[in-house]
C-alpha cells in the first residue's frame, strides 16, 4: 500500500485523529518504529501491527510488526490485531509475545502519561484483567 492509500485508509478507521497523528502512524509504519514502554526497562514495546495474527505458532498466532523480532499474538488478541494498531510486546527469549492491542488514538495519550504507571499497567494489570483491546469511544 502506498503511503497516500495508507493516509486515506487509517482517516477512515481514525476519524477523530488529525492529519499530523495520521502521517505519524504511516512514518512509523513506513520506517518500522517501535518504542519502549519504559525508559530503563527494556523487555516491553510498543510496536506497530502491518498484519493480521493469523499463523499458528508457538503459544498464540504469529503476525508481522514494526517490532525487531517475531511477535506471536495471544489467541485472545489476535481476533483485535490489524495494520495500524499497536501491539504491546514483551520479550520471551528469541520472539516476542503480546496479549493487548492499542488503538493509535489510545497509543498517543498512553506515551504521554507517566511511564511507571504506565508500565505497571500494560506489564502487570492488564495481564490479570480481561481487556485485549483498548480503544477511545
Amino acid at each position: 500500500m502506498h503511503s497516500r492509500e495508507m493516509r486515506e485508509h487509517f482517516k477512515k478507521i481514525f476519524p477523530k485523529c488529525s492529519a499530523y497523528e495520521i502521517e505519524n502512524l504511516v512514518s512509523a509504519i513506513r520506517s518500522n518504529k517501535y518504542w519502549n514502554v519504559h525508559t530503563e526497562k527494556k523487555n516491553a514495546f510498543y510496536a506497530v501491527a502491518l498484519t493480521q495474527a493469523k499463523i499458528p505458532f508457538k503459544d498464540g498466532l504469529k503476525a508481522k510488526s514494526t517490532a525487531p523480532k517475531l511477535v506471536t499474538v495471544s489467541a485472545k488478541a489476535a481476533r483485535f490485531c490489524r495494520c495500524g494498531r499497536i501491539l504491546v510486546v514483551k520479550e520471551r527469549g528469541e520472539y516476542f509475545v503480546s496479549d493487548t492491542v492499542v488503538e493509535w488514538p489510545v497509543f498517543t495519550r498512553l506515551i504521554r502519561q507517566d511511564q511507571n504507571v504506565t508500565y505497571k499497567f500494560l506489564t502487570k494489570v492488564l495481564q490479570f484483567a480481561n481487556f485485549n483491546l483498548l480503544r477511545l469511544t
